[in-house]
């Protein structure tokens, strides 16, 4: 059986000791979360010793992705919660529905809209024969209102479907204008929470 030998006191570290390595081992420790963790995690550099080594770029690009990231997430929530406060509104009241068929003659241009409330939720789709169109999804306020807004728009294109959420009371919908040499036919169907839909060219 092997007993170990008991250490003498002179080879113990002494109580003066033990705190020094103590301060030493915090100072080194404070000294690498300045230079080093507070740069690298957050791009912030108070020695500017993160700068030289790189590592304040690396913890701006990270402290960015992570702001944009949450912006994303808290837009898409916010998104996703007024469509569905607007579908609950759609289906406790009456939906109105609409297929339209019109010709667009070249060079010429029409427009179709639907008179919405703000909030109002519709779901559309278009397509053409015989050529694309340029088109334009806006819309505008009531007279007066001095309120217009550019959802979505196109260049020779034939077909869109997607669905509009009105940023406003008025008029809501569409430009088409014909760039072709030949006459385009246009089948619109929209089905939603609209006050009525109206041709105003």
């Amino acid at each position: 059986m092997f007993n170990a030998q008991k250490p003498s006191e002179n080879d113990l570290p002494s109580s003066s000791q033990l705190l020094k390595s103590t301060i030493i081992a915090l100072a080194v420790a404070g000294a690498l979360l300045l230079c080093v963790v507070t740069p690298a995690e957050y791009g912030k550099d108070p020695t500017g010793v993160g700068e030289i080594l790189g590592l304040k770029q690396m913890g701006e690009i990270k402290t960015r992705l992570e702001k944009e990231s949450h912006n994303e997430k808290q837009d898409y929530n916010e998104h996703i919660s007024l469509k569905d406060e607007v579908r609950e509104n759609s289906e406790t009241s009456e939906e109105n529905q609409d297929v339209l068929e019109f010709i667009i003659e070249p060079d010429e241009a029409i427009e179709i809209k639907l008179e919405m409330i703000e909030g109002s939720f519709v779901k559309y789709n278009w397509e053409t024969k015989n050529g694309g169109l340029n088109y334009n999804l806006h819309g505008d306020g009531y007279k007066g209102s001095q309120k217009s807004i550019t959802y979505k728009k196109g260049r020779m294109t034939s077909s869109d479907s997607g669905e509009i959420i009105s940023e406003f009371d008025g008029y809501h919908g569409w430009f088409w204008r014909n760039r072709n040499s030949t006459a385009v036919t246009v089948t619109l169907e929209t089905i939603g929470d609209y006050i009525q839909i109206k041709k105003l060219r």
